[in-house]
């Protein structure tokens, strides 16, 4: 059985340029220069127009996968199960957006888990369906989604609220820091009862590497709780996205998740932003606001974008939407093999599955997201102009 690999997931249809490192402005004649080529590409995204292009990926995705992937096979449910709560997400986010208030959050929360599903099921389905464009349009949908965190998620509107981490905060830290104590041991354990060389021995892994990079978080000033609870949201989507995985995938190793690591079942009841974020919109209009350097935002998006007419967006998000679990009955010995693949493990990895679809398996494009310490927030709203870690 050959091996994977997983850094070899993009799709040869995406052009180079959407993953080359997009570096801080060095001078203000080279931001000048950059703004001016980003405006030839296209406006400067705003909110809306970021919940537009996340629709058309959507209606992408759902266009390239149609009469390809079969609605009816098991082995797609995760794929297709995601991509309807992706379609739902970003219609909470839209009326969220439209009306300014807590529906974007928990739009904005949901997609975050349904992305992470619907990458690192379509890295595994890929290679069983050569040859179509869903990669690009995931990969588009992660720009748009990225974006509009780094520029108007809770982390930005955290820090322009400005003053003290708050002893509300401060607990939230506890709490998350927590969890996450509990939670590794056990994904230590189920990790070594994972058959070596598997997607089940990665998903595990990949959790387990997660926890170890919360682990370096260390501190109690108000970065690091910005930090720590985007980290911690990053763990509770892959949690989700990977518990629904082995339920569908690997049921017998699924039942290992439920007696090895039950707390993974929940993780993220106390960590995240849940009870506090409405407020930091208080005083910010983001809705009139645009994103100030947005690099190769356009080059990861405009043809997905200007491919889909309005009558196909409102035609595929009906359809995406009116998938059902339950008529998921059939088999494909195809798509089982790619799940049955035998996989390389890299003991170094440090990226998740999800998240090498969603790069394109580029190693340098985590730094092209323009969140370059990992806290939730685009280096020119949080003050890393440097473009260094401010731990």
């Amino acid at each position: 059985m050959k091996y994977t690999s997983l850094r070899n997931a993009l799709l040869a249809t995406i052009g180079a340029s959407c993953f080359l490192t997009h570096a801080p402005t060095a001078s203000a004649e080279t931001e000048k220069k950059e703004a001016a080529a980003e405006h030839k590409k296209g406006a400067a995204p705003t909110p809306a127009s970021l919940v537009g292009d996340m629709q058309k990926a959507v209606a992408f995705i759902a266009k390239s996968a149609k009469d390809k992937i079969s609605t009816k096979s098991k082995e797609a449910s995760p794929f297709w199960s995601a991509l309807k709560d992706s379609s739902k997400a970003i219609d909470e986010l839209e009326a969220g957006v439209k009306a300014k208030d807590a529906k974007m959050l928990t739009g904005l929360d949901g997609l975050g888990m349904s992305l992470q599903q619907l990458s690192a099921s379509w890295a595994v389905l890929d290679g069983s369906h050569e040859g179509l464009k869903v990669g690009q349009g995931v990969i588009a949908l992660s720009k748009a989604y990225e974006t509009y965190l780094f520029h108007f998620g809770p982390a930005v509107a955290r820090t322009k609220m400005g003053g003290e981490i708050t002893e509300e905060e401060k607990t939230q830290l506890v709490n998350g820091r927590a969890e996450v104590a509990k939670l590794q041991p056990q994904l230590i354990a189920l990790e070594a009862k994972a058959k070596p060389k598997t997607y089940q021995q990665r998903l595990a892994k990949d959790l387990v590497i997660l926890c170890e990079e919360m682990d370096k978080i260390t501190g109690n000033d108000l970065k690091t709780y910005l930090k720590y609870l985007y980290q911690f949201n990053r763990l509770k989507y892959t949690v989700a996205a990977y518990n629904n995985l082995a339920d569908a995938w690997y049921p017998a190793y699924a039942e290992e998740w439920k007696k090895t690591a039950p707390a993974a079942k929940s993780v993220g009841s106390e960590g995240g932003y849940a009870k506090t974020a409405v407020a930091y919109y208080k005083d910010w209009d983001y809705t009139s606001e645009s994103v100030k350097h947005y690099g190769n935002y356009y080059d990861c998006t405009e043809e997905v974008s200007s491919s889909i007419t309005i009558e196909e967006e409102s035609t595929y998000e009906s359809y995406t939407e009116s998938y059902s679990e339950e008529s998921a009955t059939e088999e494909s010995s195809e798509e089982t093999a790619e799940i049955n693949e035998e996989v390389s493990v890299d003991e170094a990895e440090d990226s998740t599955l999800a998240e090498d679809m969603e790069s394109g398996g580029d190693d340098d494009s985590a730094d092209d997201d323009g969140d370059s310490d990992d806290d939730g927030s685009a280096d020119e709203d949080s003050g890393d102009d440097d473009g260094g870690d401010d731990e």
